[in-house]
């Protein structure tokens, strides 16, 4: 079940035994991948999910993602806010085509540190890279007019530049980390 301005990512699991359906369980989908592996279920018990459960949960989350990221050449503020996707880093990617809308969010929300056509970027600083000179440098959501309303996500950037500067985002880390944790315990548990 897609997430809101004001409810979480779940997905509704259920749970049987020998065959023979129990309840079904809500996964808070931002719990799992804290490592949380309890949940409430439908007949007001909790459930410990065993690794294989974990396992099928987040392939079936990533799986799910993709289909809304890869569903849209042009992405939409609006589109994000109907996503159900908790953050720009997950409806967005480096690369991706974006409308005007979702560029005037980031400039409005925070002064920005660069407003031109060729590089625009919103003020408050994304993470700290490494640059060339081993110097830790801010980035900073990135974004190229490709004109007709249309702007490019370049990604997070140093300031004034247009090289992505973060190979994965914090969140992709946690989400593809947790997912091999899942697994490794899956293939010890089985």
């Amino acid at each position: 079940m897609r997430g809101s301005r004001d409810s979480r990512e779940v997905v509704e699991y259920e749970i049987s035994r020998r065959g023979h359906y129990i309840t079904t369980c809500v996964v808070n989908v931002d719990l799992l991948l804290c490592g949380i592996k309890v949940f409430p279920c439908g007949n007001g018990d909790d459930v410990r999910l065993a690794p294989e459960q974990q396992v099928e949960i987040l392939e079936l989350v990533q799986a799910e993602r993709r289909k809304i990221t890869d569903r849209y050449p042009v992405k939409t503020y609006e589109g994000w806010h109907q996503s159900g996707l908790p953050t720009f880093e997950d409806y967005c990617f480096p690369g991706d085509t974006v409308d005007e809308e979702m560029v005037e969010y980031f400039v409005n929300s925070v002064p920005p540190v660069l407003l031109r056509a060729s590089c625009t970027q919103a003020g408050e600083p994304h993470s700290h890279e490494q640059d060339e000179r081993g110097s830790h440098r801010p980035t900073y959501i990135t974004f190229h007019d490709l004109g007709g309303g249309c702007w490019q996500f370049d990604g997070y950037c140093f300031e004034g530049e247009n090289t992505n500067r973060v190979e994965k985002t914090y969140r992709q880390q946690r989400f593809e980390k947790r997912l091999a944790e899942a697994r490794r315990e899956a293939e010890q548990h089985g």
